[in-house]
């Protein structure tokens, strides 16, 4: 069998594409690559170019090495550019590692005698290519997620000034966050940051955003009154969960869909309150209307370990849990967002359609309860979607849904 075997390898003398891959796969895999092997856009056309005047079986077969025959002045024509544009783009071509030129000693190629531009070199690189693609796309992620950080900083941070500067005008503090909010380079610029410096400057963004939170509420303090004075959404667990102010227009559910949509099930329920509406419209984005009238002692065990790990790390050396804010949950939420599996797109959805609060607290909804393992939730992302969903349709009851977590926490 040995015996058999050895001269059918010998007929495959060169590399062959991955199984599965076809020519055009290649292609792409190097367009996605190329900014990382210093190959600029005029360079990679031609490397199209050449790359298409091939036959597609020789990537795949082995048994012959894939060859561009055409002339140089052939390539430019197609191009529709110069000899010499061409000429410098094979040398940055060769100089990248993606193809080897063997030509005649005056230049000249020819398919009879088996001298032209070869790609078996690029072949070979398939498995790095496919790395620096994967870490393309983890960098691009990254980006991602760094943007949406800052945007609600940005956020948080220009409604709290507004507060801050209608209270107590441009004061010292005031305007020294005012000042160093303007410096911010705007959004368009953060898609042409280098990733590092994304990072450290949403790591700014956060602690000015954070400070301007902080010294609204230490101004303040003396004039809003305490949590006590306010009618709490959640209260002790021996009230009646199930009624839901302002259903009026709703159709109710059936009873099989209300066995599936109860309040011990989370936030797929009734109608957002009266309050909550008139709330969410007239509020600022900073203020959170649910931390206003659930207490932090009764709030913070909701939250899964991972969530209260985030939140614990955000409130270091500002005090205890009541120094959180709707900014740290919002952040902490969106740590959370990858490792839930769900991706930047669907968060970004959620928040452009719902608001950063009612985001907010669907992903503390979704987080506590995909980390239960009573609740299992197979697709996070898909979770959220309906939950945006539902919030369009005006069906989606966050408060429900807290107390929902309330009711299953207090009956463990």
């Amino acid at each position: 069998m040995a015996e058999a075997i050895s001269p059918v390898q010998q007929q495959s003398p060169f590399p062959s594409l991955p199984q599965g891959m076809e020519r055009d796969g290649f292609v792409a895999l190097i367009d996605a690559v190329a900014p990382r092997l210093g190959v600029r856009s005029a360079a990679l056309a031609t490397f199209r170019t050449m790359i298409a005047a091939t036959r597609p079986s020789a990537f795949k077969s082995g048994y012959e090495e894939p060859c561009c025959y055409l002339q140089q002045s052939e390539i430019a024509k197609r191009r529709q550019v110069s000899s010499s544009r061409i000429r410098a783009d094979e040398a940055q071509l060769v100089a990248a590692g993606l193809i080897e030129k063997r030509t005649m000693g005056n230049g000249a190629r020819s398919g009879f005698v088996g001298c032209g531009v070869y790609f078996s070199v690029a072949i070979k690189r398939c498995q790095e290519f496919f790395t620096l693609r994967e870490e393309n796309e983890e960098k691009r992620r990254q980006h991602a997620k760094l943007r949406g950080l800052r945007s609600i900083h940005k956020k948080h941070l220009k409604s709290c000034l507004a507060e801050l500067i209608a209270m107590h005008g441009a004061a010292g503090e005031v305007q020294a966050v005012a000042e160093a909010f303007e410096s911010w380079p705007s959004a368009d610029k953060l898609h042409r940051m280098p990733l590092a410096n994304l990072r450290a400057h949403v790591v700014e963004a956060d602690a000015l955003c954070t400070a301007a939170l902080d010294l609204l509420h230490a101004m303040s303090e003396t004039g809003d009154g305490p949590h006590e004075n306010e009618r709490p959404y959640i209260q002790d667990t021996t009230q009646d969960f199930n009624k839901v102010p302002c259903k009026a227009g709703v159709q109710q559910p059936s009873a099989g869909k209300q066995a599936s949509l109860n309040t011990d099930d989370g936030a797929l329920g009734h109608a957002s309150s009266c309050k909550e509406k008139k709330d969410r419209e007239r509020g600022a984005t900073h203020k959170s209307k649910i931390l206003t009238n659930i207490p932090i002692q009764t709030f913070i065990p909701l939250a899964s370990e991972e969530m209260r790990f985030y939140l614990n790390a955000r409130r270091q050396g500002r005090g205890g849990w009541s120094s959180l804010s709707l900014h740290d949950f919002t952040v902490a939420a969106q740590y959370r967002v990858p490792e839930l599996g769900i991706s930047q797109s669907v968060w970004d959805d959620a928040v452009r359609k719902m608001g950063v609060e009612d985001a907010t607290w669907s992903m503390f909804i979704l987080d506590a309860k995909a980390c239960d393992p009573d609740t299992p939730i197979l697709s996070p992302s898909g979770y959220l979607r309906v939950m945006t969903r539902r919030h369009e349709e005006g069906t989606l009851n966050i408060v429900g849904g807290l107390i929902g977590l309330s009711v299953r926490r207090n009956g463990q």
